[in-house]
């Protein structure tokens, strides 16, 4: 007999790949071409983007980028380009690798292609293409491949800043969970709501990938970040067919709403409970196929990777992941604290630096990491500290000994606030409470649902903020994804115990119930038939505490100091919630004083197998998902998205998580800022070759030198200046307003009358065009 090491190892080579329909996921079945961005995506107008073409040809047959033609068609006017009239831009790179197919993944024979690419960088589609379908026909020498993309309308500018809090994980029935310990209910009924709850605008959106029904963190906060559908574990690209590790920077990128708004002079603040290079937030900064590429991903912080146009440099980073600043396990082995002083941050390690630094007039731009890894869990950073006095968690042993100055979620958030609103242009927050889904893997209901209460309360801080500071601010509440988890019934505790003492191998159930008075004489017959090993009977036995319909009471939870947590967590009557997936592992669905470990791997047998300390009063629950299976996974649940401020009444009932970011994108009217140029033809190519490779200036950022670039054209091109707080073109001039200008003032609100939106509003000048008589 096979041990499943060795039937692991004879799959292993299979496991990635596709299904013979469909060589990738970039491409249309059938089809030997991939298109990237692919079918159905979704554009803010001049979203900057690499376009690729991926041909699938034979090994040895003789091939070239120069077969490979692209047109694009306007629907709205029937009106045809080619690559060089679309973009601009008529030369891309090329790059090839080789791609194995296999036709299933129990088949070791594979057909083997030349995948050959040509990709042009940073490209947009212009304003003169309006809104509204855009066919994509690419013409090779085996046949025609098309796809439909969709660019949505201009909008004015109605939000100055836009908040997103993901709840990493966070299905719908964690928040009823989190409710009902938090406020408790009575005769059938809450107490009262979730602040997330009371929110006026809610709706489900579909959290599904390009290449799976069941996403990852990354490809969700990615489509969160761009508008963009990709794949499991990457950031900010779309997934290609090349596998080499080598190529994870190489992958088409798209451009990211931090990019986006810092076009338009706005500040960038990144915010988590997990390493701030983990999924949801490196989604906000950076580029890469593999979200493991965590030193890249640092370095990426502050520098841009290949082919970017440049780094965000976000204003604010608070979360963990010292680990990769450290020279030990930098990018390149230097001390990326230093890199990052450098770059113009403070850096601090604790709540009280940080606290100390974020109300601090000098402060221009915050770092703060508070631990080695992910930081610690609201139960062990409010209960259980005990859990944060370990040396090897110090995020920098130079400066600090331990994680024990962790801030809460709630002091991180206002920290960055207090940086963040110095900037009168706006802002963008991203907040993900991680330590959700992090404990949802373990299957450690009482941490999860700890640090869903505490993103609840920060939801509740940020309403009242908004409130008192303009009410022009969009929040938006959401999960990347969920997990299969509810709640089912109760459990007793107290019969628990009171089973786990008296209960040997032998367990006498009749016995049992007499001596416990639990009330559950009842089960007797039905679990006094004949048992098939003692430890069923055990589990038998055990489960005794558990209630289900009206045999499940109320849990005894309560929040007499109104902080939303419970005063106890180890009360008698608990909540009895789970996974529908999990390993091999053990539950007592109590509160466990350190997170749980559920399975551990056991070379013998080559899989993850029941950890015998976690849970060791539990009962044995045999696990239902792979061998190599540590924890629960992810589940294909839509998941809530809650909204308040200007923008949020376009939360539909049912939407894709591409919406999420089309909704933040509206609000800030991102792409014109108003309505497009009337004379888009008249530009310079020179300006647009410049804006388009972005050298120097693009969509709002002009330098001097960019100017120089186009030194032939002075007098139909003037360069633009600032002074005394408004926005001065020289008359006749048409470029764009520069990064960081500040607000026009309400004086010069007719000069400035087509450049979009109604200045009076302070809504800066900054990415909007400039056309003057």
């Amino acid at each position: 007999m096979l041990k499943i090491s060795t039937v692991l190892v004879l799959l292993s080579a299979a496991w990635a790949l596709q299904k013979p329909e469909q060589r990738h996921y970039g491409c249309i079945k059938g089809s030997d071409v991939c298109i990237y961005p692919t079918n159905t995506a979704e554009f803010q107008c001049e979203t900057v983007f690499d376009f690729e073409v991926e041909w699938h040809v034979k090994s040895g047959k003789k091939a070239s980028i120069d077969d490979i033609k692209v047109t694009f068609t306007v629907l709205e006017t029937g009106k045809k380009y080619g690559v060089d009239q679309f973009f601009r831009m008529s030369k891309g790179k090329e790059r090839r690798w080789p791609l194995e197919v296999y036709d299933s993944v129990v088949d070791d024979e594979a057909e083997v292609y030349d995948s050959i690419a040509i990709k042009w960088s940073n490209v947009y589609v212009r304003e003169k293409f309006g809104k509204g379908d855009i066919k994509v026909m690419v013409v090779t020498p085996s046949g025609r491949t098309s796809i439909m993309w969709n660019v949505h309308k201009p909008t004015k500018r109605i939000a100055k800043n836009v908040i997103l809090l993901v709840g990493d994980g966070m299905n719908i029935n964690m928040v009823s969970a989190a409710r009902i310990i938090s406020r408790g209910m009575a005769d059938g009924k809450y107490k009262d709501l979730m602040h997330m709850q009371s929110l006026p605008y809610f709706g489900l959106i579909n959290p599904a990938g390009v290449d799976s029904i069941i996403t990852d963190s990354a490809n969700s906060a990615s489509t969160f970040n761009s508008g963009f559908k990709s794949s499991v574990n990457a950031l900010g690209v779309y997934v290609d067919s090349n596998t080499d590790d080598g190529a994870n920077l190489d992958h088409p990128k798209v451009e990211l709403l931090a990019e986006h708004v810092r076009d338009m002079g706005m500040s960038v603040g990144v915010v988590s409970t997990a390493e701030i290079q983990d999924a949801t937030p490196a989604a906000c900064y950076a580029h890469t196929r593999r979200r493991g590429d965590k030193a890249e991903i640092t370095r990426q912080g502050i520098e841009p990777c290949p082919g970017c146009r440049y780094s965000v440099i976000p204003d604010v980073l608070i979360g963990g992941g010292g680990r990769y600043f450290l020279p030990s396990s930098s990018w390149d082995g230097s001390d990326m604290y230093e890199a990052y002083e450098k770059a113009g941050y403070t850096v601090t390690y604790t709540k009280k630096e940080m606290v100390k630094a974020a109300k601090s007039k000098s402060t221009k731009k915050l770092l703060n990491i508070s631990h080695y890894g992910n930081m610690n869990v609201w139960l062990d950073r409010n209960v259980y500290t005990d859990n944060l006095k370990v040396q090897e968690n110090s995020p920098n042993p130079d400066k600090v000994k331990d994680a024990s100055g962790q801030p809460n979620l709630d002091e991180m958030v206002d920290s960055a606030i207090k940086v963040l609103s110095k900037n009168e242009n706006g802002f963008y927050l991203m907040v993900e409470a991680a330590s959700i889904d992090k404990s949802a893997h373990p299957l450690d209901t009482h941490r999860l649902l700890a640090d869903t209460i505490e993103l609840d309360n920060v939801v509740g801080n940020l309403k009242k903020w908004i409130k008192e500071n303009g009410d022009d601010t969009l929040l938006l509440v959401t999960a990347d994804h969920g997990h299969g988890w509810d709640v089912y019934g109760t459990v007793d505790t107290h019969v628990w115990k009171q089973v786990a003492e008296k209960c040997e191998d032998n367990a006498d159930i009749t016995n049992l119930c007499k001596d416990v008075k639990c009330g559950a004489q009842r089960f007797k017959n039905y679990f006094a038939s004949d048992v098939q090993s003692p430890v069923r009977e055990l589990a038998l036995s055990r489960r005794i505490a558990v209630g289900t319909y009206a045999g499940a009471g109320y849990p005894d939870y309560e929040d007499k100091d109104g902080d939303g947590f419970p005063d106890e967590w180890d009360v008698r009557t608990v909540l009895a919630a789970g996974a529908n997936n999990f390993p091999d592992h053990t539950e007592n669905f109590r509160v466990s004083p350190t997170s749980k470990r559920p399975a551990l791997f056991s070379a013998e047998v080559g899989a993850y197998l029941n950890n015998p300390e976690d849970d060791p009063d539990g009962i044995f629950i045999s696990g239902n998902i792979g061998p190599r299976g540590s924890t629960a996974v992810h589940s294909m649940c839509d998941v809530g998205i809650y909204g308040y401020g200007p923008g949020a009444e376009h939360i539909k009932p049912n939407m894709d998580n591409t919406a999420v970011f089309h909704i933040m994108a509206e609000a800030l009217g991102l792409g014109t800022n108003g309505k497009p140029m009337e004379k888009d033809e008249m530009m310079p190519k020179e300006i647009e070759m410049c804006k388009n490779t972005a050298k120097e200036c693009h969509c709002g950022k002009v330098t001097e030198s960019c100017f120089k670039a186009i030194k032939p054209f002075k007098g139909f091109c003037e360069k633009v200046e600032c002074e005394k707080k408004a926005c001065i073109c020289t008359p006749g001039a048409m470029g764009y307003v520069a990064a960081g200008t500040p607000l026009c003032k309400k004086s010069e609100e007719k000069v400035y009358e087509k450049t979009g939106p109604m200045q009076s509003k302070g809504i800066p000048c900054v990415r909007a065009k400039v056309m003057m008589p």
